[in-house]
């Protein structure tokens, strides 16, 4: 049985041992460019194992039309697959006519990535584990007093918990001691350019924990019982792109009155958050491990750039060169301005995939050149 290349995902048998398998034949092909047979087997392998996902998990067809002054000027057709391959096994494969064609029987799983903690950690670190940077605003409100008090609770539990997932943490407060989020989960553009730059972290999980001290309860054999309340409101972004994945909020309630809080009032907000944890974690996780799903099985989304263009008719038209290439599924033009234009591009690959794609293509007989590349961020000059 083999295991799956990076453009896939392949998950434990024991992660996954309430989930649905269903195994399923794919065939793809791919052109052998140059000689290079290795090259179109690993394509045409990837194709046959899309294929097989899209045959056990469905596929879902979005339509994109729009017509300005009854005039249709783009009319796209988009699937995706909410799938993922367990395992596989190459049946044959062969070349005629310079073309290359696999065959694969493939276990497909089709739901539950959530619910094992294995699953999540198989995942990330296939991701290439990932860097996070937790920024949680978290403030204690004593009884009658005015004054707040700073705590970090929460941002400890979400540490442990991405730390246990295998993220690499970003400890956002050595690098820059005055980055907090104010109000709510929301953060303007400043902000998102102020952690991107700072932390160089992938994402960003940023909001606000309120806790709130309720008068001592002596009911109870004679022992002071120390109530704590709050909310949490909380949110995990790509911080290149800025793109929000999740968004989760809730209520910090203490749920088993046969357990009441003692001690004091900070080891009823710690342990209140702990016993919160799963609520908590788990909508994070889930969000996340979808986005890393869907980015492996349909593509991920990158952001592009590209400079040296003459006017707002070449960008159109570096548009079109965009999706002439192969595992381009959509390229969007957001804007030009003085020679240069910005794309988001979702692509079935990785950007350096994309990249060498770029650079050994050229654009009106001129070279074009890749000046830089992050994990979902694409610069390319078109030379002069």
């Amino acid at each position: 049985m083999r295991t799956l290349s990076t453009s896939f995902i392949l998950l434990s048998a024991i992660a996954f041992a309430q989930a649905t398998v269903v195994t399923k034949d794919g065939t793809g092909e791919a052109a052998v460019v140059n000689k290079d047979e290795a090259k179109a087997f690993e394509d045409a392998k990837n194709a046959a194992l899309r294929s097989a996902v899209e045959q056990a998990a469905g596929v879902r067809i979005d339509a994109d039309t729009l017509a300005v002054n009854n005039q249709l000027v783009r009319d796209q057709v988009f699937a995706n697959t909410s799938g993922y391959v367990k395992s596989f096994d190459v049946v044959s494969k062969k070349v005629e006519k310079g073309v290359m064609t696999v065959v694969v029987k493939a276990n497909v799983i089709t739901d539950n990535l959530d619910k094992d903690i294995q699953a999540a950690r198989d995942l990330v670190k296939r991701m290439g584990r990932p860097s996070i940077v937790i920024v949680v605003q978290e403030q204690t409100i004593p009884i009658g007093e005015k004054l707040l008090i700073n705590s970090d609770v929460t941002a400890t539990v979400l540490t442990e918990a991405f730390k246990a997932d295998g993220w690499d943490i970003k400890d956002a407060q050595a690098i820059n001691k005055a980055l907090k989020v104010d109000g709510a989960a929301t953060l303007g553009s400043v902000a998102m350019k102020e952690i991107n730059d700072l932390t160089r972290a992938n994402y960003v999980l940023y909001g606000r924990t309120v806790l709130r001290h309720q008068a001592p309860d002596s009911m109870l054999k004679g022992a002071d019982v120390f109530h704590v309340s709050g909310e949490y409101d909380l949110a995990l972004a790509a911080t290149d792109s800025e793109l929000q994945i999740a968004k989760v909020a809730g209520k910090l309630t203490w749920k088993d009155p046969s357990r009441p809080p003692v001690l004091s009032y900070e080891r009823t907000a710690f342990v209140l958050v702990q016993e919160r944890k799963k609520e908590i974690v788990e909508g994070v996780r889930k969000a996340i491990l979808e986005h890393f799903r869907s980015s492996a099985t349909n593509g991920i989304q990158i952001s592009m750039g590209v400079s040296g263009l003459e006017d707002y008719g070449a960008a159109k038209d570096f548009k079109k060169s965009i999706e002439a290439i192969k595992g381009v599924k959509e390229a969007i033009q957001d804007k030009f301005d003085k020679g240069k234009a910005t794309f988001r591009v979702t692509f079935l690959g990785n950007v350096d995939d994309l990249a060498t794609e770029f650079q050994q293509a050229t654009f009106k007989k001129k070279k074009l050149n890749v000046v830089s590349a992050t994990s979902n961020t694409l610069e390319v000059a078109v030379a002069k």
